[in-house]
């Protein structure tokens, strides 16, 4: 195994910013100690660079480079990366920072950008593990793409240390608020190894100017990269201004004009640069205030909002001088406590005259001799808060809005009540019959805020034609689009009624960060009935045991009992499960239990069961079943005297559990599929992972009471192998193929969604079971590990 770690080397002179990788691998034994230690040594763990080579690129223009990087380690050899398995003891000597020679291949910004791509698509080589610089480049390098994907770039002049030439880069631009402290926390989490690479290990290079350097180097790289399809019109003057604009967009960014002439364009540079710094400067900045209108006026036919203009602190946001003291100093430097504020009439108007372009009543208010805010409408208000104020955060303004305006609850929204069916019947979820098609009943409920609101004081609201009411003491809002959402919301929606215990989850999953219809979804409330139904289904709440079957010839571990009784809870309120436990944990006999108590039970199994496995485990299910279950009526439909069409059904109605492979239930589909099963189990459920195969469409066309599906590995390699087996076990649950595909697949796999991995979890959740040798309910059920030697001798050839 190999352990690979990333350096970003800053530029110099020499070279360009560039990308270092080296790999460590595994020592069978340590190297000789030596108290002997005289300047950089070779890395006795690193792999050379043919094997870095052939591992990540088989690209010629990548070159090998040997750099001194400072590591922990004892005087004779360098502690090896936690991440590799070693089978020698740790260090016998202190440990302190050491001097140590690697070779690595160095990646061009480019090559680092194409590198990365396919680190996220693919994941690591076979056989390497990414070590924490890595995977710290490798977090950066996401956070970057977020940053580029909101457009925060901007194209700079730039004249590097050592070259009479100027070159045209593509830069970020983190001035505002929220992006600032993300990159700040991003610094603030870089491994020391990221700074190993050092002259003086007493003075590694800054966190943040290094963070810093392999992000701009990156964003440069990434834009040029994707204007390599010539499908930019660039311009083909001979002036600095086409020269600039060319080198933006080519693989070389030198600046190619006359030496005269681009001492001119630096100076027009400059002045434009000065524009973009529109919002302050690094002491100071901008900000806006907008104040809702007093109670008592908001009942006014117009009630009146002000936007305030202000000076801001950066380093404390609390400190705040309003427009109207900015306007009264005369002097060039305006003090407040500590602080000073450099030409603040200037910075103001720059602010100001910036801000007009988003919004006209900043732009009339630039009219007034010396402006200090701006009185506004109901409207002008919102779109103040929806539309103007994110440009302006964006662009590093500090906003300070209504708290109401980012509080959730305070825009159009529903709320979802699921309560059982009759639900004055019992407490108990686990007694009691209910038609399985309406278990839950539902309500839907429009909010606006705290809220809820009938269709009469919704058509209320929305005569009022503003996009910010009053209600009873809060400003909420009414969007035009949510208002036209809910409309259809009354049309469409039944509001309610009962459904399916499989649809009451899928609701029951619902978030507040989920829509319903175009609408935010505000909350989900269940009844006490029903939350200790889904708890004990979803294992919060413990499920009461169950006393095996008097037939079962066994005896039953803890955990197994647990997983009986899941199996029957499961199965009484008709919902398809995935017993997923560990190999070796006794999903056969669970499941067996399970088939003996449906015996016991009158009227519980007036079909046969049907179960279908490989081929190669038919007969140790057979064998199981005399073993355990005697008293289960078993036939075999295997081989070529198996039985056909009427004969089979004949000879099944009179049998308790019928046995085939998975190769029969696509050959013999039709024979299989005129049997109405009380239950369908699968054993190895995998092999329906495929669901366009032939064989697991036959599967999903037979007719069972219900669905059980095992599994140690529910999902091998893709996602839309769970959907196959939920898609036989819950027909709909999650969606069409297609709809799994958009919501989950993709998000997930490509993109690493957490939260749409936590979605689909929650969607699941109730319906697979799984267990580990390693878990304490279930290592200490388990007997004592019995280890057998068995030596094979190997005889002449």
């Amino acid at each position: 195994m190999l352990v690979l770690h990333l350096h970003w080397l800053t530029p110099d002179p020499a070279a360009p910013g560039r990308l270092f990788i080296w790999a460590e691998t595994a020592p069978a034994e340590p190297p000789a100690r030596s108290r002997r230690r005289q300047g950089a040594r070779p890395h006795p763990f690193a792999a050379s660079a043919a094997v870095l080579t052939q591992i990540l690129c088989q690209s010629d223009e990548v070159r090998a480079e040997t750099r001194d990087l400072w590591l922990p380690g004892e005087p004779a050899r360098p502690l090896p990366s936690p991440d590799l398995p070693v089978a020698w003891s740790g260090p016998a000597d202190p440990v302190s920072l050491g001097q140590w020679q690697v070779v690595g291949l160095a990646l061009t910004a480019a090559q680092a950008v194409t590198f990365f791509g396919d680190l996220y698509v693919q994941g690591p080589p076979p056989g390497c593990r990414l070590g924490p610089g890595a995977l710290y480049w490798q977090k950066a390098h996401s956070w970057l793409l977020s940053q580029l994907a909101a457009q925060l770039y901007r194209p700079v002049l730039v004249n590097p240390p050592g070259s009479a030439a100027s070159e045209a880069r593509w830069q970020l631009v983190l001035d505002g608020e929220e992006e600032m402290a993300q990159a700040a926390r991003l610094a603030a989490a870089q491994p020391a190894i990221c700074r190993a690479h050092a002259a003086d290990p007493e003075q590694p290079p800054p966190t943040r100017a290094l963070l810093d350097s392999f992000l701009n180097h990156l964003a440069d790289a990434a834009i040029r990269l994707a204007a390599v399809d010539g499908s930019y019109a660039l311009p083909a003057g001979n002036d600095p201004a086409s020269a600039w604009s060319r080198a933006l967009l080519s693989p070389d960014p030198t600046v190619k004009a006359n030496p005269e002439q681009m001492r001119h364009f630096q100076s027009s540079y400059n002045a434009w640069i000065r524009t973009l710094t529109v919002a302050g400067d690094k002491h100071y900045r901008v900000a806006f205030r907008l104040e809702a209108p007093p109670r008592q006026a908001a009942g006014r036919q117009k009630p009146v909002w002000q936007l305030h203009y202000l000076l801001q602190a950066r380093d404390d946001l609390s400190l705040l001088v309003p427009a109207a003291e900015v306007w009264q100093e005369q002097s060039e430097l305006l003090a407040r406590l500590d602080r000073q504020f450099r030409a603040p009439r200037e910075r103001l108007l720059t602010g100001l005259g910036y801000a007009a372009r988003f919004f006209p009543p900043i732009q009339q208010s630039l009219h007034q001799k010396r402006p200090d805010g701006a009185s506004l409408d109901t409207a002008a208000a919102y779109a103040f808060l929806r539309d103007c104020a994110p440009k302006l955060q964006r662009a590093g303004f500090g906003l300070l809005v209504p708290p109401w305006w980012n509080k959730p609850g305070t825009h159009l929204g529903v709320r979802l009540i699921l309560s059982r069916e009759n639900s004055g019947s019992g407490s108990n979820p686990s007694k009691g019959h209910l038609g399985l098609e309406n278990l839950v009943r539902y309500q839907w409920q429009l909010s606006l805020g705290e809220t809820t609101l009938s269709r009469a004081e919704f058509d209320a609201l929305v005569a009022l034609k503003s996009p910010l009411v009053e209600l009873r003491g809060q400003w909420v809002q009414l969007d035009p689009e949510q208002i036209e959402a809910a409309i259809r919301f009354w049309q469409e929606q039944d509001w309610s009624g009962t459904l399916s215990p499989q649809a009451a989850i899928r609701l029951a999953a619902l978030g507040a960060e989920n829509e319903h219809q175009g609408l935010a979804v505000e909350g989900v409330e269940l009844d006490a009935w029903l939350q200790a139904w889904l708890g004990q289904l979803q294992g919060d709440e413990r499920l009461a045991l169950l006393p095996p079957p008097a037939g079962l010839q066994a005896q039953l571990r803890p955990y197994q009992l647990y997983g009986y009784a899941w199996l029957h809870f499961a199965r009484r309120w008709g919902m398809g499960v995935i017993l997923a436990d560990d190999m070796g944990l006794g999903k056969t006999i669970q499941t067996l239990t399970l088939m003996q108590q449906l015996k016991e039970e009158p009227g519980e199994l007036s079909a046969p069961l049907l179960l279908i496995c490989p081929t190669s485990v038919v007969a140790n299910w057979e064998l199981e079943a005399a073993r355990f279950t005697p008293g289960l009526q078993v036939m075999v439909h295997h081989g070529s005297d198996r039985l056909r069409a009427a004969d089979f059904a004949a000879a099944a109605q009179g049998q308790d559990l019928v046995l085939t492979s998975y190769a029969l239930a696509r050959r013999d589909a039709e024979i299989l599929q005129a049997v109405a099963w009380s239950g369908v189990v699968l054993d190895e459920a995998q092999n329906i992972k495929n669901a366009q195969t032939k064989q697991a469409r036959a599967i999903r066309g037979l007719s069972a009471g219900f669905r059980l599906a095992l599994t140690g590995t529910p999902v091998e390699n893709r996602l839309v192998e769970l959907w196959s087996i939920m898609q036989f076990l819950n027909p709909g649950f999650l969606g069409s193929a297609k709809q799994f595909r958009e919501q989950y697949t993709l998000p997930i796999e490509k993109y690493g969604d957490q939260g749409a991995a936590a979605r689909l979890r929650q969607l699941t959740r109730p319906f697979l079971l799984r267990r580990v040798k390693t878990d304490p309910d279930v290592i200490q059920d388990l007997p004592d590990k019995q280890e057998l030697k068995v030596y094979c001798q190997l005889t002449t050839e």
